[in-house]
């Protein structure tokens, strides 16, 4: 299937937001030509180069593995080939007109606005606030639709400041200095990232399934580029001003603009606790920064100025009522009608009806729904039926309305449930009434809680998803497993699913279902793969029995698929013997600080669109790494110094995931407390820290990284959950402060004004560099604790090859 009206729309669509910025002023016509025309040239030699490839096929009969790979290229850079020269046409159209013409236009040159000191520190506070909001919700809402791993968390983060670098490059070269005109497109520029998680969700994206890793990475860059690109060039036009008519040192415009982050940060974690949806809340941030413009640029009567803030009121209370969240997820999700919608600190919640019949849905996901008998059956009765006379059983995740009454089928006396997020029980039902007596709700960490919990139990079921991300990948590591065991009475059974139960296993899942197999093995004497719907690996001490249908009998047990009408034994023991032959036991065992089965897991993913798999890699270099070149050897400190923080950042917050178990709750406070630090570090002048020589400041942040590493493996085994908070931010705190002091040094040069747009996009670039580094090579490849080893290294990079003297 080839996307001819999709991809047509979403280039013209691309150009008008690109034509508009141009008529504002954020960059002049001949550099808006340039890119369509470049463009237009990749289309071309892409298109062309396969159209090689198809002939020598064709005409020769070579042959090419991958020929109908290049038949997809071929035709999908034919089709942006032809609607970009179709730009280049019409771009031409007034070419014969100019031949008769002789008035030559001239660039109007707008005069720098005056500000006072104290709009000018309002200003860059409004600025940070609101763009760290609208960074926290749009994270949350596209890793929602994209799947949510780590890679795709890099490349937001990366994204996002790759295209605030661009805007910050643009900023430093754009005759536009109308500051009304820049606040109003930065208030208004939100909607337009808005309007395109819905369309391009909508065009490119399969409602309930995770995107490509190449459709995902394209999909964040397109959604975030429109926002991110005008409020860098806000950014960096707001210091001009304040450093032109009132003295502000870069750095402490960066402080002011960095402290209005750090109260969003904290604003948006208590706001998302339940209280309040994403698209209502990102409503309201982008009302609020309207009426902030309106009223102090635009608005001059006293009572038109209240009027306005009446009007702006009664809008926000509309917005808060009226839920605009449910029209939202209805374009989101458009196979279904959704009758209701919640955002938790953990994720999303939608409920829906198809044809009457009522579904749920978890993170844009399937996650329940009526005649499940397949999955509710195997999930359940290949655990319980290994043990002779359950009575105690865990349940960690999983459909309570669908599993529990499985459960139940056995003479139980206690079902202890552990769901993280209590909204998603209450949404399907309320167990506890239900089953009075019979069943213990336990909304918390289940890792957590396993580890610290003395109870010993005869089953415990696992039913969360495969490690796809590192929040995951702990449930499948040997540290869980061997929690797990303490929690087994002496004839136990765990059973977990770390995949799909495919017909064939190519070589990355057979990786990922290794790794996992292995560690069980570790902490079990018998470990056996059942290959159902799902994969299944049941593990205990005692002798484990594949006779499913004979076990039903025996027990009485009334069920619709497992059991003889549908399974035969002989057929089940046969395919788990062939599994079993396929496990490599020389794979690395899964452990929290090196997750090998999270690298196997996203290399299977990979592996599902070989196609994209070598784009993806030439698109990361290019828009991540190749910006490096560009980067003034002057600037290489701020740029590796930029890049280590960034991937330090993306460290905490898997750090994060291991000892809390969430990253979307606290991930608000975890950046606050980061960007304080920057804040401090840029704004605030330390007499202490003035005292260091520039160098000396940058090996204390190498040997910071050093030591970081060497406790690493001991921070990640605090029990409390408070003090693992607490030492994530002040971890966090320390490196930024120095980094931001970095800035400030190099910005407060005689020629600091003139340089600060290309030190604030070498800062920016660096960090995307880093984000992207980090999640989606070193912690995979290497491992946690290396990849903070890796840190030090980028520093030590930048001394080498950039400081201050370097030109």
């Amino acid at each position: 299937m080839y996307h001819v009206i999709s991809i047509g729309i979403t280039a013209i669509l691309l150009y008008l937001i690109s034509y508009l910025f141009y008529k504002i002023g954020y960059y002049s016509l001949q550099l808006h030509r340039k890119f369509w025309n470049s463009v237009l040239a990749a289309a071309f030699l892409t298109t062309a180069m396969a159209g090689v490839f198809l002939a020598l096929q064709v005409n020769y009969k070579w042959n090419i593995p991958f020929i109908k790979t290049v038949l997809k290229w071929h035709a999908e850079f034919g089709i942006g080939m032809a609607i970009t020269g179709l730009f280049h046409f019409i771009w031409h159209l007034n070419y014969y007109g100019k031949l008769f013409s002789r008035t030559i236009g001239k660039p109007v040159i707008q005069e720098l606005q005056k500000l006072t000191s104290a709009e000018i520190k309002t200003n860059l506070f409004i600025i940070g606030l609101v763009s760290s909001s609208i960074q926290f919700l749009l994270m949350r809402e596209i890793m929602n639709v994209t799947g949510g791993y780590e890679l795709i968390t890099g490349s937001f983060l990366g994204s996002w400041l790759i295209g605030s670098a661009i805007g910050a490059s643009l900023a430093g070269k754009s005759k536009l200095n109308d500051i009304r005109k820049i606040n109003l497109v930065f208030s208004i520029s939100p909607l337009i990232s808005i309007f395109l998680i819905l369309f391009l969700s909508r065009v490119f994206l399969s409602r309930g399934e995770s995107p490509s890793f190449l459709v995902a990475i394209i999909y964040t860059f397109l959604v975030l580029i429109p926002f991110c690109l005008v409020s860098g060039f806000t950014f960096i036009k707001l210091i001009t001003i304040a450093g032109s008519e009132n003295n502000f040192v870069p750095g402490k415009s960066f402080s002011i603009e960095t402290t209005g982050g750090i109260v969003a940060g904290i604003i948006i974690a208590i706001l998302t606790a339940g209280l309040l949806n994403t698209y209502k809340l990102l409503l309201l941030i982008i009302l609020l920064s309207i009426g902030y413009v309106l009223t102090t640029y635009y608005i001059g009567s006293p009572k038109k100025k209240i009027s306005a803030k009446f009007f702006i009121l009664i809008l926000g209370t509309f917005v808060i009522f009226l839920n605009p969240d449910l029209l939202f997820r209805q374009i989101l999700l458009p196979g279904i009608k959704v009758t209701g919608t919640k955002d938790t600190p953990y994720g999303n919640i939608t409920k829906g009806k198809y044809k009457g019949e009522e579904s749920l849905y978890y993170n844009q996901r399937l996650l329940a729904y009526n005649d499940d008998a397949t999955e509710r059956e195997e999930d359940i009765h290949y655990a319980m039926l290994q043990s002779e006379s359950p009575e105690k059983v865990i349940m960690i995740s999983g459909s309570p309305q669908s599993h529990i009454p499985e459960i139940l089928k056995y003479p139980v006396s206690s079902i202890i449930y552990i769901e993280r997020d209590p909204a998603l029980v209450k949404y399907e039902t309320s167990i506890a009434d239900k089953f009075p007596g019979k069943v213990v709700l336990v909304n918390r960490d289940a890792y957590r809680y396993i580890r610290n919990s003395a109870e010993s139990v005869d089953v415990i079921i696992m039913l969360i998803p495969p490690p796809s991300t590192l929040l995951l990948n702990r449930y499948y590591t040997s540290e869980f497993f061997s929690d797990v065991k303490r929690r087994l009475k002496p004839d136990g059974i765990f059973m977990c699913s770390p995949g799909p139960g495919d017909d064939y296993f190519n070589k990355e899942s057979l990786n990922l279902y290794s790794s996992i197999y292995n560690s069980l093995a570790a902490n079990f004497k018998n470990v056996k793969p059942v290959a159902g719907n799902k994969l299944y690996f049941i593990a205990s001490d005692k002798a484990i029995s594949l006779s499913f249908c004979r076990l039903v009998e025996q027990r009485h047990i009334k069920n619709i698929y497992v059991s003889a009408d549908f399974l035969e034994d002989d057929l089940i023991i046969r395919k788990s013997d062939e599994v079993n032959a396929l496990i490599d036991h020389g794979i690395k065992q899964n452990r929290s600080a090196f997750p090998v089965a999270c690298l196997h897991a996203q290399s299977y993913q990979f592996s599902k669109n070989l196609g994209e798999k070598v784009p993806a890699i030439v698109l990361l270099f290019i828009v991540f790494a190749l910006p490096v070149a560009t980067i003034k050897r002057r600037n290489l400190l701020m740029y590796f110094s930029a890049s280590a923080l960034a991937g330090f950042e993306m460290i905490i917050l898997l750090s994060l995931q291991l000892m809390i178990g969430n990253m979307y709750q606290l991930t608000g406070l975890i950046i606050a407390g980061l960007m304080a630090g920057l804040a401090v570090g840029s704004g605030i002048n330390i007499r202490f820290v003035n005292t260091i020589s520039l160098r000396n400041k940058v090996i204390l942040l190498i040997l910071f990284y050093i030591i970081f590493g060497l406790i690493y493996n001991y921070m990640i085994e605090l029990k409390s959950g408070l003090l693992s908070v607490l030492v994530i931010m002040l971890s966090g705190f320390l490196p930024a402060l120095f980094t931001g002091r970095i800035f400030r040094e190099l910005t407060n040069e005689p020629d600091g004004m003139a340089t600060s747009p290309l030190i604030y996009s070498a800062d920016l670039a660096g960090s995307a560099f880093g984000f992207i580094f980090i999640s989606g090579f070193a912690v995979p490849v290497l491992g946690i604790k290396v990849s903070v080893f890796l840190l030090a290294a980028l520093i030590f990079g930048g001394i080498l090859f950039g400081t201050i003297k370097n030109k």
